[in-house]
Parts: structure tokens; C-alpha cells; sequence
């Protein structure tokens, strides 16, 4: 079993701050995007079966506190079966776990530009993977209170969640296909997505 502590503590910063130092390594290709990426001030909340970790960014740099610096932009809840399987699946990109939500194949860069699209959007998006194996968990956008219960939820089967994250499905054409579905605030949920799939 995995450590939700050390993974959010400890193994998440890491590989959000290599995705950083990678971005460094491009020079003058990517001098937009680093720019864009080193402008974020913001803080992440992720709760597993009750505990709560506080992911801060300060210049593009991620480090955990036991605090917020900033009041949660985003928070991620998940029970403890949920933690198990995108804590297996993470690889060496935690942050592709955001991405692949979305059909965003590889690691999802948190630049000023997403964070400034995703704080327009307000309110809770269960996402389920249906099946055997199959999990869920809560997307919370703003600092208010969690409602008890989401304002929308997304429901895909665990093969197409599979292929979502490697980018193999194109997200709007499986909407249509009924492959993804969407009951609730659809307003909400195509903010996210948007913003997630949004070109850095």
C-alpha cells in the first residue's frame, strides 16, 4: 500500500518541480510557457479518507505545508481505494492524473493562464470509472465548502478511461458517442475541461 503522506508530500512536489526544471532545460522554446508556470502562486488541497495536504506554489515552485498559503483553487478528495489506484497509474507524472480526467495525454502544466481559467469555474465534479476495478473521486473548484453533494459527475467506462489517459480518445467526439457522460451543471464541467485541455 502507498503513503498518502509521503506521496503528496514528498513524491508529488518532486515531479511537479522536474516538469518545472524540464521546462527550464528548452531555453528560449520555452521561455513563454516557463514564464507562464513561474507566475503561479497558488495552493492545491488533497484530501484521502479525511486527511488533508496542502500543495503550495510559490513562482512555479510546489512545496507541502500543513497550511494553505493561498486559499485552495482546487481540492481533490478521494477515499483511500481511489488514492490506491491513481497513486499506481501516476507513473513518474502525479500531475498527469488531472490531465487524464480530460483526455490531456502526459503531465498537465499548471501555468497562470489554466489556474486564471479554472477559478472561473465554481463548485464539485464527481468522476467515476465505472467497472470492476473502478473508482471515484471529487473535483472541488474554489475555497468555498464541499457540498455534500457534487454539482456534476462524469461517468466513463474503465476501458475508456484508459484510453483517455493515453490520449487515444478524442474527449468532445466520445461525449457525443455517449461514451462519457455527463449528468448536472454541464456549464461547470466544460469549464474544466477547457481549461485543462487548453493549449499552454
Amino acid at each position: 500500500m502507498t503513503d498518502p503522506r509521503q506521496f503528496y508530500t514528498e513524491r508529488v512536489p518532486q515531479q511537479f518541480n522536474a516538469a518545472l526544471k524540464d521546462q527550464e532545460a528548452l531555453g528560449d522554446v520555452g521561455r513563454r510557457v516557463l514564464d507562464d508556470m513561474k507566475a503561479v502562486n497558488a495552493t492545491i488541497r488533497v484530501e484521502v479518507a479525511g486527511e488533508s495536504f496542502f500543495l503550495n506554489i510559490a513562482q512555479g515552485h510546489m512545496t507541502s505545508g500543513n497550511t494553505p498559503d493561498h486559499p485552495p483553487f482546487l481540492t481533490l478528495v478521494q477515499d483511500r481505494a481511489a488514492f490506491e489506484r491513481l497513486a499506481a497509474e501516476a507513473g513518474d507524472s502525479a500531475m498527469a492524473l488531472l490531465g487524464g480526467l480530460t483526455g490531456l495525454a502526459g503531465e498537465m502544466r499548471l501555468t497562470r493562464t489554466r489556474i486564471d481559467n479554472l477559478g472561473m469555474a465554481k463548485g464539485s465534479i464527481r468522476f467515476e470509472v465505472e467497472g470492476d476495478n473502478g473508482f471515484s473521486l471529487i473535483t472541488h473548484f474554489g475555497d468555498d465548502p464541499i457540498p455534500d453533494q457534487p454539482d456534476a459527475s462524469i461517468t466513463v467506462a474503465a476501458d475508456v478511461y484508459q484510453k483517455l489517459r493515453a490520449g487515444n480518445v478524442d474527449p468532445p467526439q466520445a461525449f457525443l458517442d455517449g461514451k462519457i457522460k455527463v449528468d448536472g451543471d454541464m456549464q461547470l464541467t466544460m469549464q474544466f475541461a477547457l481549461a485543462a485541455v487548453a493549449p499552454d
